[in-house]
């Protein structure tokens, strides 16, 4: 983690560097801009002291989320950005999976289909729009959930998803044939607008509505109606299941500063460059947020907000983050890789970031806490090696065998290390599983000095990866694909010719392999 004391001395070392743009808004109470910063084609960048923000603030801010695995955070005010950091070995420009952050895109497609008149009512029952699915247990209940009980997460439908194993809904959703169909066919647990139950096969069915309206899937909807209009070129969004639909519970990855425009939108109330993207009172719920939920949130139209904090905001798994400010004029996003167990509170999130806020009108500059910030921002892109072991002579009699795998549910067929020459790497064969499961190869350099090392870029991302020997014959191996929220844990035990793989990721999948040398 990065240390004030530390940054310091380097600002006065590297000299008074700030950053500098010129022109400023002048800010306004309850979002009622006067001059709109519209970032179409590139955000502009002020000191935080122009938007009435303290750096040093920011600065300890930069160093506090630091200390949690995020990867990125950036803050946007008066529509200029006055943070923006990456911590490594993120980098900036990389897209990143926004998990459930996707529910709230969802829901802003379909906001535009109610504008655009493809959708008549959010008050339409959803199983009149899905008339042609067999669905085997359609009763009165059922009958009742209307697309508003989708978005408010309230539709009854029983569910599971909380460990994210094979026998819970949501992965059994996943192995359906006809996904859609699946969620609709599930009993309902209570009725419908009864009470908040999160469900991610609600934006599911609400994603394939969109292919049925528009004629579109999702993304390419997004690409024309939303994307389009706010500039965002960086939007991936996996492959369409059987039936044409897109993952509408997770699955789009967008880079920090698209993700930001995608809350600037909200921000100014589904306004862009003098176009209303989505009707105002569809934010005006989000924002309102009539559902109660859990832990303190409020819930509607796939938002989560904190009304008496006045935010709202999108919310995903491993700590993607869009949050909302308007009577501070604030949008911020964060990104990153945290466990289920861990993560930076979203209430102190809004309080740091408030915190920082000293007026609507801008401050005297401050050069030594704009350095201050800048080098801040600087150490956080600047990856601290992690502890490292003694290496045995095992590493050499290893290096470059390759280990034949039995069974196993990650399909791993081979498994080897390479850990000699100036170039170490580690390479994986899987074998064929379902349809959508072809079998593949992977491989990635090895950083073995505490440092992650990137490989070139591949067509499902980057590698980056770093290893280290726990004792005289077990070797572990942490590798991440930057962009992705998920962290690959792979401890592997030799004995002879064999070996023993524990492998734990971040969504909670763990499993154990085991391999003889490959004759």
């Amino acid at each position: 983690m990065m240390r004030l004391r530390h940054a310091t001395a380097v600002v006065f070392f590297a000299g008074l560097q700030c950053f500098i743009t010129s022109g400023s808004i002048a800010g306004t109470a309850d979002n009622q801009v006067q001059e709109a910063a519209w970032p179409t084609k590139a955000w502009p960048v002020s000191t935080p002291e122009e938007q009435g923000m303290q750096s040093g603030t920011l600065a300890r801010l930069v160093e506090t989320v630091g200390g949690y695995k995020q990867d990125s955070l950036l803050i946007v005010r008066h529509g200029k950005v006055v943070l923006d950091a990456y911590y490594a070995p993120y980098q900036p420009d990389i897209t990143h999976d926004l998990r459930s952050v996707t529910k709230s895109v969802v829901s802003t497609l379909t906001a535009i289909e109610i504008k655009q008149g493809l959708l008549d009512s959010v008050d339409h029952p959803i199983m009149d729009l899905f008339a042609d699915k067999r669905i085997p247990n359609v009763d009165e209940a059922k009958k009742a959930i209307t697309v508003q009980h989708l978005l408010d997460m309230t539709s009854g439908i029983e569910w599971q998803e909380k460990s994210y194993t094979p026998d819970e809904t949501l992965m059994r959703m996943y192995q359906a044939p006809d996904r859609t169909a699946f969620v609709l066919s599930q009993p309902m647990s209570d009725s419908p607008g009864a009470k908040f139950y999160y469900n991610s096969g609600n934006p599911y069915v609400l994603s394939a509505l969109i292919n049925r309206k528009t004629g579109q899937n999702a993304l390419d909807f997004a690409k024309k109606e939303l994307f389009g209009p706010l500039g965002v070129t960086s939007a991936r969004w996996g492959r369409p299941d059987a039936q044409g639909v897109i993952d509408g519970e997770a699955g789009l990855s967008l880079s920090p500063h698209d993700m930001a425009r995608f809350g600037y939108l909200y921000l100014r109330n589904g306004m862009w460059e003098g176009k209303q993207i989505i009707p105002s009172s569809w934010v005006d719920q989000a924002r309102e947020g009539k559902v109660k939920a859990t832990f303190g949130f409020h819930y509607a139209n796939l938002w989560w907000s904190l009304p008496e904090k006045g935010a709202y905001m999108a919310r995903g798994r491993h700590s993607q983050l869009i949050l909302v400010l308007p009577k501070l004029d604030i949008v911020a996003v964060m990104t990153g890789i945290l466990r289920d167990d861990q993560f930076y509170p979203t209430i102190r999130l809004i309080d740091d970031i408030a915190g920082a806020v000293k007026s609507d009108q801008p401050l005297p500059p401050d050069a030594v806490a704009q350095s201050l910030l800048a080098a801040s921002v600087r150490e956080a892109a600047i990856e601290r090696p992690s502890p490292l072991g003694k290496t045995p002579e095992l590493a050499k009699q290893i290096s470059g065998k390759t280990y034949q795998v039995g069974s196993n549910t990650l399909r791993v067929n081979t498994f080897a290390l390479n850990l000699v020459g100036p170039d170490p790497f580690w390479e994986i064969t899987t074998y064929a599983g379902a349809v959508d499961q072809p079998a593949g190869h992977f491989s990635g350099l090895l950083g073995l000095d505490g440092i992650f090392r990137r490989s070139p870029p591949v067509n499902y991302g980057i590698n980056a990866s770093k290893g280290r020997w726990l004792d005289e014959r077990t070797f572990a191996l942490e590798r991440r694909i930057l962009g992705r929220s998920e962290t690959q844990l792979w401890i592997l035990a030799f004995d002879g010719n064999k070996v023993e793989i524990a492998f734990e990721n971040t969504d909670g999948t763990k499993a154990t392999l085991y391999g003889e040398v490959k004759e």
